[in-house]
């Protein structure tokens, strides 16, 4: 163990398929069990380094170290090198020569995002190849190593557990063999940048039967609020894969308590992080052994640039094919050890609501020893919508004393993960009463459509009153649910539900508005919510215009703006207004208003875009004939012809603690997201990384700040987003 640390590793052992191909000639020396297990905001790293390299002619070869490509070799290209680590004069890296006492070192840098990083599980492997006299000559030898932060200061002694050394025998001679130890609060404590790995034991030389090789590798599950969710999985086991003989030889192992979200992954949202020792580079495919030796993930084979599929335990340290500069010493060529990234999110069978992954690993002419998995899987969040509209009994668009109100709720979830314990509430006006068994599921997924009782018993809604008096209706919808709790609403799916109201007499002159509520969470329980509002008045009476829609579109050198109205009451015209920051708005045109309608209206306007502002901001002015007037939502059009409110919004607005940023960007870049209120003050200054596409960056903890007005900012490389907030 690390010098005052303890260590507490639950292990859940996996199930354990061998299958063989050819001469059976692999070796399970330890089976692959599932190690950690979180789902988190975060991610996984795996880094780490050769101790080891080839000294001819008292200096280091530098050639072999590095040739990552050697046409006569193999099938020859990028991955294959006519070097190995067989008969060569394998010695000890020694980037430390001032600490009395070293006899090897090498560092790695652990690279993390941007932002505070919180360190939930690190374990330091080392191994090698030593002889039976080194061992015994030293208490505890295979045990023990040294590690430090940086390229200099004091190092910390690291011990294993006695149990924590896989040993296999070479020989009667020699072993090869790995040790691991857990150094979570180590590397907490020390962050990113670059360790430095000292005095692993391995015996230097010539040998053939596998060369001599040693090195290590570091395996780190951080946290970091401004990612997004992940389900990371880490596994380690260890074993001999040896072919003996003519053709390949393989060993399947099943991994399983993977979270996989119930919705198909894109290539970068599932990442498969590996190591193994002993891999070849110059032990690939070749004319006889067409196989080589390969990595396949649900019986696809796995490739990149510098990993071909016939030599992927080749040596390399790499990431999605690009060789890893950030070590020193940097070889092309590890001679021993092989850390690698792929990204496995699409064309290897990893399904919606996959639990579990087969991993096989396999040779015809090469030996290695895989070490590490570990799967960092995308989680999605969904994204909640809900839309209400309302007609009266006699079709004129007006609340008239006893007539009956038919409303209709549009429950949708268009975000990209599935919504779980999906309910929809409505609070009834107090100005109405509730009509007995009208509540309808018109269209849902997973319940059982047609009317529902008004009681709280097994079908999928009820009517009830809660303990302020307020009456209240509630529907339970996805698939999987109840009638006590919702169930799951995949991604892109909606459902309609209707219930009727009755205006009382006492009630006219007013309005009536009434809000309902979709509630649900995601795969990992953060709280999503949309509201949808109906408004409906008595004859006469103003209400506010009722959007459907306002959209903006770049013409030519113009902005074209459009918009539907659902219901207008006493609505006497809509002023187009213009701003260039998103908060000053300065009046462009004038469009009349239909003045009454309960149908839907579309209007247009045609506005010169003479602004040398890269992003403009569109609103309207909606204005009534005795002078009230309410504002829309905000649109922008970048100048570029793209419609930037397409890739942004934020909900809910009006917020209480929380605040959700949906942001769609072209290329991965850091964004800047600033929180302001009216007099200037800065509550929010924040860094993120956002990668290409759609992001859902969660800003939380702002229930302490005052109710009020705010101005939200995000700045990416696509433009800088404004919108207006209000904290209630």
């Amino acid at each position: 163990m690390l010098t005052n640390f303890t260590q507490k590793v639950t292990l859940v052992t996996i199930s354990l398929v061998c299958a063989t191909v050819s001469l059976v000639a692999q070796n399970l020396i330890r089976p692959y069990t599932l190690i950690y297990s979180e789902n988190l905001k975060g991610g996984c790293a795996m880094f780490g380094n050769t101790s080891m390299h080839i000294i001819d002619n008292n200096q280091v070869n530098l050639v072999k170290m590095n040739e990552a490509s050697n046409a006569s070799n193999g099938v020859g290209g990028l991955g294959f090198t006519q070097y190995g680590n067989d008969n060569q004069n394998m010695q000890f890296i020694r980037i430390d020569n001032t600490t009395p006492g070293i006899f090897n070192a090498s560092s790695a840098d652990l690279v993390l995002p941007a932002g505070t990083n919180t360190i939930k599980y690190a374990r330091l492997y080392w191994g090698g190849r030593i002889l039976n006299s080194a061992i015994t000559s030293v208490s505890d030898t295979l045990r023990r190593v040294k590690i430090r932060k940086g390229n200099s200061g004091n190092y910390f002694n690291v011990i294993a557990p006695a149990n924590n050394v896989d040993i296999f025998n070479v020989s009667t001679t020699e072993r090869i063999y790995q040790s691991y130890v857990d150094v979570t609060n180590f590397i907490n404590s020390n962050g990113a940048g670059t360790y430095t790995i000292a005095n692993i034991p391995a015996t230097a030389g010539s040998v053939s039967g596998g060369g001599r090789y040693a090195g290590w590798c570091l395996v780190v599950a951080y946290e970091n609020l401004a990612l997004n969710y992940n389900s990371v999985r880490i596994y380690d086991g260890y074993s001999q894969i040896l072919t003996t003989g003519s053709g390949p030889v393989a060993q399947t192992e099943t991994l399983t308590g993977l979270n996989v979200p119930n919705n198909p992954l894109l290539a970068d949202e599932a990442v498969l992080q590996t190591m193994a020792w002993e891999g070849d580079g110059n032990l690939g495919a070749s004319a006889s052994n067409p196989a080589g030796d390969f990595l396949r993930v649900n019986n696809v084979t796995v490739s990149n640039a510098s990993n071909p599929a016939t030599n992927f335990w080749n040596g390399s340290i790499t990431k999605n094919g690009a060789f890893v500069t950030t070590k020193n010493p940097s070889y092309s060529n590890q001679m021993g050890i092989d850390i690698d990234e792929v990204n496995v999110g699409t064309g290897f069978g990893i399904l919606p609501n996959a639990t579990s992954v087969q991993v096989q690993f396999g040779t015809e002419a090469d030996q290695y020893f895989p070490s590490v998995f570990a799967f960092t899987i995308r989680m999605k969040e969904p994204l909640m919508s809900l839309d209400k509209s309302v007609t009266d009994a006699n079709g004129n668009g007006f609340a008239e004393p006893n007539e009956e109100l038919t409303y209709t709720l549009s429950g949708s979830n268009p975000g990209p993960g599935a919504a779980y314990n999906t309910v929809i509430v409505d609070s009834l006006p107090l100005n109405t009463t509730y009509v007995a068994g009208s509540l309808e599921i018109v269209t849902a997924a997973g319940v059982t459509l047609g009317f529902q009782t008004d009681a709280a018993d097994a079908d999928f809604a009820f009517k009830g009153v809660a303990p302020n008096g307020r009456h209240y209706v509630k529907f339970f919808i996805g698939n999987g649910a109840t009638g006590t709790t919702g169930g799951i609403l995949p991604a892109g799916v909606e459902g309609n539900f209707t219930l009727r109201l009755k205006v009382r007499a006492a009630a006219i002159p007013g309005t009536i508005i009434n809000t309902a509520r979709i509630i649900a969470n995601s795969q990992v329980g953060d709280p999503f919510t949309d509201d949808g509002t109906a408004v409906i008045g008595e004859q006469g009476g103003p209400v506010p215009v009722k959007l459907f829609s306002f959209t903006a579109q770049k013409v030519n050198n113009n902005a074209l703006l459009k918009w539907i109205t659902e219901i207008e009451i006493n609505s006497d015209h809509f002023m187009v207004q213009r701003s260039d920051d998103g908060i000053n708005f300065t009046d462009r045109g004038k469009v009349n208003a239909q003045g009454n309608s309960s149908t839907r209206t579309s209007y247009s306007f045609t506005d010169a875009l003479n602004s040398q502002s890269a992003i403009v901001y569109y609103r309207l002015k909606m204005v009534d004939k005795d002078g009230t007037y309410a504002y829309s939502k905000i649109v922008a059009i970048k100048l570029n012809g793209s419609m930037s409110e397409e890739g942004f919004s934020v909900f809910p607005n009006p917020f209480i603690s929380d605040i959700k940023v949906v942001v769609n960007v072209s290329a991965d870049a850091n964004a800047r997201i600033r929180l302001i209120a009216f007099d200037g003050k800065e509550m929010l200054n924040r860094m993120v990384d956002v990668q290409k596409g759609e992001n859902i960056v969660v800003l939380r903890d702002f229930g302490a700040i005052a109710t009020g007005n705010y101005i939200l900012e995000i700045t990416t490389p696509d433009g800088k987003f404004v919108k207006k907030m209000m904290k209630k």
